[in-house]
């Protein structure tokens, strides 16, 4: 992209077959409604730089039910301490050499769920059975499934 078209704000096509060498983040929260109840979506919006990648072209979901949440059905970090050290093993365990990507965060009616797309479904599964037999509190469920577009990310806006 030339000097005038970042001006002129031209957008530079974004390569969907490039190797992701880094995630690039940046961080937003959007508010919603399920069913009558609060929802709270944190979405890295700097993955719109990748979005569609071919390489990671399976969307993946980890989900569980809170232990403690409060009335609105969100967390609640004194009752429920150890869902901090749960979420900095997702990103670690699943984003530590690129094989998924966490690109939304959703917590609602007493459930958070993380939306991953993923390289290598086999290693996310292998991933995950390791991850569940550290959290044995939480009931991990999940699920995967094609979303060669990013469709589940993009539908957050």
């Amino acid at each position: 992209m030339g000097i005038l078209d970042k001006l002129f704000g031209k957008k530079s096509e974004i390569n969907l077959n490039e190797t992701v060498t880094e995630i690039p983040e940046s961080w937003s929260v959007l508010k919603g409604n399920n069913n009558g109840n609060l929802m709270l979506i944190r979405k890295n919006d700097g993955l719109n730089q990748i979005a569609g990648n071919i390489n990671y072209s399976t969307s993946c979901g980890i989900a569980f039910k809170l232990l403690r949440p409060d009335e609105k059905g969100l967390p609640n970090a004194e009752s429920e301490p150890e869902l901090n050290d749960l979420e900095d093993d997702i990103f670690e365990i699943f984003e530590n050499d690129l094989n998924s990507i966490v690109s939304t965060v959703i917590t609602t009616s007493g459930f958070r769920e993380y939306v991953l797309y993923s390289k290598n479904v086999d290693e996310f599964n292998s991933r995950l059975e390791k991850l569940q037999a550290k959290y044995q509190k939480y009931e991990l469920t999940s699920y995967n499934r094609k979303d060669e577009g990013w469709e589940t990310f993009k539908s957050f806006k």
